[in-house]
């Protein structure tokens, strides 16, 4: 009788083992199930962002198509800006480059963005803050002479009346 306890007794602690290991293994597929479960939530929230960012790379590659289509334009026109407004009043600074810059590129052909600002070309307003934080004043005639001295080759030629120009060089 002893010997059939002992024998049971081993049998069940076979099969003992048997279903701990089977609990165990069970343990380990729900834990990699959930991983997994993880891992898919996270790529799926990735195609979703990668997919909005398809858009906005579409936009954006459309927005720079037309921009390469200006750029020459819009360099020469700063450029033409920067070289021969310096001297001049506000009026005549608008009047150059409305009617004779803009004639010059429809006679040439050359396209340039609509209702372009050479000031915004060349400087932002950052720089402009910067500059009206350092005693330039905040009109717009101020912050094309800073524009034109900042992005002259020489320093330009300077008529100040009322020393607001000098104290900022300074």
């Amino acid at each position: 009788m002893q010997e059939i306890v002992r024998k049971l007794n081993n049998e069940l602690a076979q099969l003992n083992r048997e279903f701990q290991q089977a609990e165990d293994d069970k343990q380990k597929a729900i834990n990699e199930a959930e991983r997994c479960a993880r891992r898919l939530n996270l790529a799926q929230r990735l195609i979703a962002a990668l997919g909005s960012e398809n858009e906005r790379w579409a936009q954006s590659i459309v927005v720079l198509d037309n921009n390469l289509k200006v750029i020459v334009g819009d360099v020469l026109l700063a450029s033409a800006f920067i070289s021969y407004a310096g001297p001049f009043n506000k009026s005549f600074r608008d009047k150059m480059i409305k009617e004779d810059f803009d004639k010059y590129f429809k006679q040439h052909k050359i396209d340039t963005s609509p209702n372009i600002d050479p000031v915004k070309l060349l400087t932002d307003e950052a720089t402009a803050a910067k500059w009206n934080k350092q005693s330039l004043p905040s009109d717009k005639v101020s912050i094309e002479n800073g524009t034109i001295l900042t992005n002259s080759e020489r320093y330009p030629l300077m008529i100040d009346p009322q020393l607001q120009g000098i104290s900022w060089i300074r």
